[in-house]
C-alpha cells in the first residue's frame, strides 16, 4: 500500500496567498490582467490552481526535537482565451513560457526590457522559506471548448523548507 501523502495545511494557505501576490507582480501582465486564485471567467483570464496543497516530501527530526521538512506545492497556471489565429495561440504560449522562466528566476525579455525575479518573497508563517519554483510541464493547450475558448496550461511546483521544534 502506498504511503499516505501528508499535507502542510498552514503552509498551503500561506503559499497560496504569497504565490498569488507574486504572480500578480509578473512584469509581463498587462495593466488590466490579474491572476486569480482557483477561478477563471467563462470567456478569459489567468488563474492558478493548486493540485494537492503543500505536500511534505521529506521530514527529518533531530534527537532534540528540531524538525526539518522539504515541502512541495504543485500548481497549474491556466490562461483562458478565445484565440482567433495561430499567432494569438503562440502569444499565449509565449506568455506562459516567459512567466515560467521568470518564476524560475531566469532572465526574460518583457516589453522590450530585461527582467529577472531577484528573490522569492518571504512566507509569513513559521520558518518556511521558498527554495525554488520550477516548471513540471511546458505551456500547452489543455482544453478547447466548442465556443472557441481555450484553456492553456503550464504545470509548476514550488519547493519550500519548513523548520520548527516539537
Amino acid at each position: 500500500m502506498p504511503a499516505k501523502t501528508v499535507i502542510d495545511i498552514d503552509g498551503s494557505e500561506v503559499v497560496s496567498a504569497v504565490l498569488q501576490k507574486l504572480l500578480n507582480e509578473f512584469p509581463g501582465l498587462s495593466p488590466r490582467q490579474r491572476v486569480q486564485f482557483a477561478t477563471l471567467e467563462d470567456s478569459g483570464g489567468v488563474g492558478f490552481f493548486p493540485s494537492t496543497g503543500a505536500a511534505i516530501e521529506t521530514e527529518k527530526e533531530s534527537i532534540t526535537g528540531h524538525v526539518r521538512q522539504r515541502c512541495l506545492y504543485p500548481f497549474e497556471v491556466v490562461y483562458r482565451a478565445a484565440p482567433k489565429s495561430e499567432a494569438q495561440r503562440l502569444r499565449i504560449k509565449e506568455f506562459l513560457d516567459t512567466l515560467g522562466k521568470w518564476l524560475e528566476r531566469q532572465p526574460v525579455k518583457v516589453n522590450g526590457g530585461d527582467e529577472r525575479l531577484a528573490v522569492y518573497p518571504e512566507l509569513d508563517s513559521g520558518n518556511r522559506v521558498i527554495k525554488s519554483i520550477s516548471r513540471t510541464s511546458p505551456a500547452h493547450i489543455g482544453t478547447a471548448y466548442q465556443d472557441g475558448v481555450e484553456d492553456w496550461a503550464m504545470g509548476l511546483r514550488l519547493t519550500y523548507d519548513n523548520e520548527f521544534d516539537r
